[in-house]
């Protein structure tokens, strides 16, 4: 069994550094943990596509209802590919999840290379400005090194006087 592919392993081998080996002892071990939870995935898929459990889904637009939930959450993609991504983007996709969630979280705040994202200052002062509660709150896990802190955005209510029309309540 193949735990990932030959350039992913050199990369991972390449970029051992920026990670924390504490919970996972090498990259094979860590690489067979992600194989069985892709299997664990793919096992359900059939079954969960039939119960609507999985939609095809792109940000930075979604086709939920306003507050369909109460939770939106975004791991290791915004902020990742700050690169690949523009600021543009972030608050747009940001905007969206904040459309159709009450709060939105969002997991880690690095990019690759392991250094902070240049985005997060702009989209946590944007949102503020906006009228939502933006805070980087420290979370207990951290496996890429510094990346132990996500983005949480809240419905506030509106101040007085303000006219952020991109803030649902």
């Amino acid at each position: 069994m193949t735990i990932a592919s030959p350039a992913t392993i050199a990369e991972t081998k390449k970029n051992m550094h920026e990670f924390i080996w504490d919970r996972d002892s090498s990259i094979e071990e860590l690489g067979n943990l992600r194989m069985q939870a892709m299997d664990k995935f793919l096992a359900d898929y059939d079954h969960g596509k039939r119960d609507g459990r999985y939609r095809p889904e792109s940000l930075p637009s979604l086709s939920f209802s306003d507050g369909q939930f109460s939770l939106a959450l975004c791991s290791h993609f915004l902020f990742l590919y700050s690169n690949q991504l523009d600021l543009e983007f972030h608050i747009e996709s940001i905007r969206e999840m904040c459309r159709v969630a009450k709060e939105v979280r969002v997991f880690p705040l690095l990019q690759l290379g392991a250094s902070p994202s240049p985005h997060l200052p702009a989209v946590v002062d944007h949102f503020e400005y906006v009228g939502y509660e933006a805070d980087v709150v420290p979370v207990p896990y951290e496996f890429q090194r510094g990346g132990n802190q996500m983005l949480r955005i809240r419905h506030a209510k509106r101040r007085p006087g303000s006219d952020a029309e991109d803030c649902v309540p």
